[in-house]
């Protein structure tokens, strides 16, 4: 038999936040992001459900666009990142990829190639985010060059990053916001500025295209808010099973480095998944655990394999019975305020021993 670690994914619920979305921008088509494994998701999978129902979808790179095109995925992609080499551009060409351009090698190396089909094209702008894209005393330049391309299919489409849309206060906010109309205003194309924090707190800047990350998954993508706020669903419910009881004496310690001592007699759950799968290793004591759907929480240091949880709430519990980590009834926002990480890099360490099992599609 296999270990018991095991993540049931919604379609049901991918579906439903999709509708959320769409009707928080009903204006706006929609740029679905599945890049990483489609945030620890799975990549062919989610693609597969999302393909004709947006408007593309957003890949990091070539090799996750490739990927998709031979499980037959026919709909759009953009390469979020553009291109890594100049040899991209001809299987972007082929294969009817949409490209980011962000910096200049990558419209020079355009310019020295002969492609057998034109590119929809993107050009970013750095208003504020400081990662890619041209700035805007550089990007009517860019934005001309790029025009003037024959291999360029007309209009070009400009997008832009926000680099604090969780904080709706932070005043870079407006800064971004103001820069952008600014350099896209009276310019033709579509325009695509808002991230799935954006899309919540800046309804005003949805422009042609909003570009929805971890809403799609069902998590929040504002601070201090959980998923169920925005009316999303969790599509990842990650779960395990107990596999032994143990009754332990007071002063007896638990896991590596004997960090947790029990204050009293204690009846202990060891259940079978830890950091080797992708649950975070500095879950610390606390971090709430659903043994038949009751609150339990996590004691003792996480191993690779196995966690210990205290079973005080749950007296009935014995081997055997299922245990969630976080999604249905336990979402994963709460779970990570008892670790170092986000919920963002919680889900996209989600490991291959884990078994996936969709809903129907």
């Amino acid at each position: 038999m296999s270990r018991s670690a095991i993540a049931i994914l919604s379609t049901e619920n991918l579906l439903h936040n999709l509708s959320v979305i769409q009707s928080q921008a009903p204006s706006s088509k929609i740029l679905a992001l599945v890049k990483a494994n489609a945030y620890g998701h799975g990549l062919r999978s989610i693609s597969s459900r999302l393909d004709k129902r947006v408007y593309s979808l957003g890949v990091a790179s070539s090799d996750e666009a490739i990927a998709l095109r031979r499980a037959g995925i026919e709909g759009p992609i953009t390469l979020m990142e553009g291109i890594f080499e100049q040899d991209e551009l001809l299987i972007a060409s082929c294969e009817k990829f949409q490209v980011i351009f962000h910096d200049w090698w990558q419209i020079k190396a355009l310019e020295t190639l002969s492609l057998p089909l034109p590119l929809q094209a993107w050009i970013k702008i750095d208003t504020g985010m400081g990662r890619l894209g041209f700035t805007p005393s550089e990007g009517p330049k860019a934005y001309q060059a790029l025009l003037e391309n024959p291999h360029i299919i007309k209009p070009i489409g400009i997008l832009s990053h926000f680099a604090c849309a969780d904080e709706a206060d932070h005043p870079l906010n407006q800064q971004q916001i103001n820069c952008f109309e600014n350099f896209t205003k009276n310019l033709p194309g579509l325009k695509s500025f808002c991230n799935a924090a954006g899309i919540i707190n800046f309804p005003a800047s949805h422009h042609d295209v909003v570009r929805p990350g971890m809403s799609l998954y069902g998590v929040s993508p504002i601070k201090g808010k959980v998923a169920a706020d925005f009316n999303l669903k969790p599509v990842m419910t990650l779960q395990t099973r107990l596999i032994a009881i143990r009754h332990l004496s007071e002063g007896s310690s638990i896991g590596y480095g004997s960090q947790f001592v029990c204050p009293k007699d204690m009846r202990v759950g060891v259940i079978a998944i830890g950091y080797g799968d992708g649950y975070p290793r500095t879950a610390r004591e606390g971090a709430p655990i659903l043994v038949n759907n009751i609150r339990c929480r996590v004691v003792g240091r996480v191993s690779m394999d196995m966690t210990t949880i205290d079973l005080e709430n749950c007296p009935d519990a014995k081997a055997g019975d299922p245990v969630i980590l976080w999604g249905n009834n336990l979402p994963i926002e709460q779970v990570a305020e008892y670790t170092s990480h986000c919920p963002y890099d919680m889900l996209c360490a989600i490991q291959n021993r884990v078994r996936f099992h969709w809903t129907k599609k």
